[in-house]
């Protein structure tokens, strides 16, 4: 037995045993309320008759108690109990379980948005149709990947967008193209890359500085030209049907406005349309140069313009001299001294039915600007749009000569008298024409 106080007495093994209690039965609730008060009582007198002091026996003894009182009390053997655990280890596996939930669901997701962007790119099933689609000029990748989605050929100009600037393609030609729908992205930019198919068109070119009959020729010939009738040609010419809107209307002359350049026609055309082309070609380039601003610049008109760049353009064929003789032919005109351009007696000279070297610089013809101050009455070739450009833009500069100085077509140009007659002899000496 041991001497321990009450007070001092351990507690009772059920006490320390984790978990909660075995539901009792009601059934039995009422006998354990009366167990328990008394109980309770008789530890009570036990513990004032001893004086304070009472012995309970051994551990075993006490717990015994207990023991073979658990049907009463509902506690049951030690095997009966269950054990609960607390703290956050269910929430550590839910949240566990929510995450890999998640990862799944974006892998999904993932995984789906790639097969969605394959089937973009590479529709499954063999391409349709084929289907002809014009690309205009100037248009950009995005303008033809909207293009190609709205005709069906691309499922998303979105798509096509991200698989150029992945896969590099382009720029592209402009054109007519045959393409399949529902094609595959790679497909459709393998198909751009080869070109625009061919078109039933023909080239030709008139070259600057031709007068009216050579560019007739031209346009007659079938080989360098379109092989149009050059009697009807004419007779059109002649007619007056067809005109520049920069020609004074009592002029009847065309000279210097069948603007050279390089064309192209469809599968029909025919005289008409060829010559008017050509007129309607050198009216937007004149437009598109401002000429206009001539008569406030140069107290010019629009056509002595013209008539300016023809002397340019048969003067010199070195891009950088063409400002330098605007401004002999401005400082000539400003100071009322003839021009004295030969280029002008040649012209002269096939306008009279003569050969181009048959030069007559004692005739009194208004094309003889040796004699004749001002301006010829017309152009006396169709200028490029260089010439038109130097003519509205003449180089700064006190020249009032100029001589050919070498085999190129360079040219001396100076304000002295002297100078000049000494660089004419030195053009003489070297042969190069100048008599």
């Amino acid at each position: 037995m041991s001497d321990r106080p009450y007070d001092d007495a351990p507690a009772p093994r059920h006490a320390a045993r984790p978990g909660p209690r075995r539901p009792v039965d009601p059934r039995y609730a009422g006998a354990r309320r009366a167990d328990e008060a008394a109980f309770d009582d008789d530890l009570v007198d036990a513990y004032a008759l001893d004086g304070g002091e009472h012995d309970y026996g051994d551990d075993d003894d006490y717990y015994g108690y207990y023991d073979d009182d658990d049907d009463a009390r509902g506690y049951g053997d030690a095997d009966d109990y269950v054990t609960v655990r607390r703290g956050g280890g269910g929430g550590g596996r839910r949240l566990l379980t929510v995450l890999g939930v998640a990862v799944l669901a974006l892998l999904v997701v993932v995984a789906g948005a790639g097969i969605w962007i394959s089937r973009q790119i590479d529709p499954p099933g063999g391409p349709g149709e084929t289907v002809t689609i014009e690309i205009p000029q100037g248009s950009t990748t995005d303008d033809i990947g909207k293009l190609l989605a709205a005709e069906g050929i691309i499922t998303s100009d979105f798509i096509w967008g991200w698989y150029i600037r992945i896969n590099g393609g382009g720029p592209f030609q402009a054109g007519a193209y045959e393409l399949r729908k529902d094609s595959a992205m790679g497909d459709v930019v393998a198909a751009l890359e080869a070109g625009p198919a061919p078109r039933d068109e023909r080239s030709f070119t008139i070259p600057e500085g031709l007068t009216i009959p050579e560019t007739v020729a031209r346009l007659a010939d079938p080989e360098k030209g379109l092989g149009l009738e050059a009697t009807v040609l004419q007779q059109l010419l002649d007619s007056g049907e067809i005109r520049s809107r920069y020609l004074p209307p009592e002029q009847t002359n065309l000279e210097g406005t069948l603007f050279p350049e390089t064309y192209r026609v469809g599968e029909t055309f025919d005289e008409r349309s060829v010559l008017t082309m050509l007129v309607n070609q050198l009216d937007s380039t004149l437009a598109a140069l401002q000429v206009e601003s001539a008569q406030e610049r140069f107290n010019l008109t629009p056509y002595e313009i013209l008539i300016v760049a023809s002397l340019i353009e048969e003067e010199t064929k070195v891009d950088a001299e063409r400002a330098q003789v605007a401004r002999v032919i401005y400082n000539r005109l400003r100071t009322g001294t003839p021009l004295g351009i030969d280029a002008t007696s040649r012209y002269e000279a096939e306008l009279a039915g003569r050969s181009r070297d048959q030069l007559d610089f004692s005739s009194d013809s208004p094309y003889n600007t040796r004699r004749n101050a001002g301006l010829p009455p017309t152009p006396i070739a169709s200028p490029g749009r260089a010439s038109i450009e130097a003519a509205l833009n003449p180089a700064d500069g006190d020249w009032i000569y100029y001589v050919l100085q070498d085999a190129e077509g360079n040219h001396f140009f100076t304000a002295s008298y002297d100078e000049f007659l000494a660089a004419k002899r030195r053009c003489a000496d070297a042969g190069l024409g100048c008599g």
